[in-house]
Formats: structure tokens, C-alpha cells, sequence
């Protein structure tokens, strides 16, 4: 197979899995919330809209990122957490790194500091062994709210909260939040809402919607 066909290929398997990843994003924890927090903000929408004289298509699949996410930080609610790369289980769930503390970028989409898309991040709330997770107090963000994703290369990305929302996990917009195309954007994701053993856990998902707030500085990360 010529690289250019290897090439077609990863792209079209990649995007088949954005479509069908993750009918449920954080599957432990122990907990639940003692009420379901109000949306805030408007998601930015996916359609891509061109500016006068140009033509913009659409690739499908994935797309090479020029660097990874390695810490988010978020001062609001005092969240500093390191990020790993991750994909899908065998039931097309989307994984989420076994330390909770730890929080997994979906590295089957698109990087933070990407020109278009989504870029996502899920986290666990809690677990019923490890207590608190990195994103336990994800649904206490509000608008304007900053946050800052460190790559590997030493660039701090700085995003600014435009949306929370609090949805049904039956009723997910996986499309939307995981679409490659668009604004460029920032979407952290995890478990919120009533806890049911019996029902696979949490029945909802707290999702931030946050976009650039400042151009991408090539600076030493610090610890």
C-alpha cells in the first residue's frame, strides 16, 4: 500500500471512530452530585464558515497533531492534572486513564492548539477506590473562566469558558463534541448527576466548552 493510500486510510478509520466513540464517557465513581448545576453560555457551533474568496473542505478522519497536551491547569477550581493520550476501548468508549488524578486527551481527534475542531479532554469525577478526580469540580466552572493546556513542547495554550452543560449520556451530541471541523475550540468532559449502580453509573456528563483566549506562547513549562 503507497503511503498515500496508508495515508486515506487512517483517515477514514479515524473518523468512523469519532462518529461511534463513546457511548459513555466516564464509567466508575461513587457518587452523586446533590443537584444538577444550570447551563451557562452558548457551545460554539461546528459549521465552518469561510471567509469571502476562499473554499474550505472538509478532510474526514484524523489529523496529524504538531504537538501534544501534557498539564491542564485550571485556577477557578484548582485543578492541575497531567494529560495522556488516549483512544477507544473494545466497546468503543472512550478511555480514560486508570489514575484518576490523570486526565486523557482523545488522541483520535484533534490536539489543543489545532486550527479547527475539538479538541477533548474526559476525566473521571471520582472513583470508589481513589476518592476525588482531577475533574471532580468541573461543574463548578463558570463563564470566562481560564484555562491552560501545557504541550510537550513547552506552549501554553490558554482557553476561556464560553459554555457548561449537563447532559444525558443517552443523549450525548458525540458529532458535535468530538467534530474535527469548526472553531477551534477546547472540550473538557465527565461524569455529573445522579449515581446508579444498577444503570451503569452516572446518567449524565458535565461538558465545558472553551475557546482560545490568547495566541499560543512557545515558553518553558514550569512544574
Amino acid at each position: 500500500m503507497t503511503r498515500s493510500r496508508a495515508t486515506w486510510a487512517l483517515l477514514i478509520a479515524s473518523s468512523v471512530l469519532l462518529v461511534i466513540a463513546a457511548f459513555t464517557i466516564v464509567r466508575t465513581g461513587s457518587q452523586s452530585d446533590s443537584e444538577v448545576v444550570p447551563d451557562l453560555g452558548f457551545r460554539v457551533p461546528v459549521t465552518v464558515v469561510p471567509s469571502p474568496g476562499t473554499t474550505v473542505t472538509a478532510t474526514p478522519g484524523y489529523i496529524e497533531p504538531i504537538d501534544e497536551p501534557m498539564k491542564i491547569a485550571i485556577k477557578a477550581i484548582d485543578i492541575t492534572a497531567g494529560v495522556v493520550a488516549t483512544g477507544v476501548d473494545s466497546t468503543n468508549a472512550v478511555k480514560i486513564p486508570a489514575d484518576i488524578t490523570t486526565v486523557g486527551w482523545y488522541r483520535l481527534g484533534v490536539a489543543p492548539g489545532s486550527p479547527t475542531g475539538s479538541a477533548v479532554i474526559v476525566g473521571h469525577r471520582d472513583g470508589r477506590a481513589q476518592g476525588h478526580g482531577a475533574f471532580y469540580n468541573l461543574s463548578q466552572l463558570g463563564i470566562a473562566d481560564r484555562i491552560t493546556v501545557t504541550t510537550t513542547r513547552g506552549a501554553k495554550l490558554v482557553y476561556r469558558v464560553t459554555a457548561r452543560e449537563t447532559i444525558k449520556k443517552s443523549k450525548m451530541p458525540f458529532k458535535d463534541l468530538f467534530a474535527i471541523t469548526g472553531s477551534p475550540r477546547l472540550t473538557l468532559i465527565s461524569c455529573a448527576g445522579y449515581y446508579s449502580k444498577d444503570n451503569g453509573g452516572y446518567q449524565d456528563n458535565i461538558v465545558i466548552t472553551a475557546v482560545p483566549a490568547v495566541t499560543a506562547s512557545a515558553v518553558a513549562s514550569t512544574s
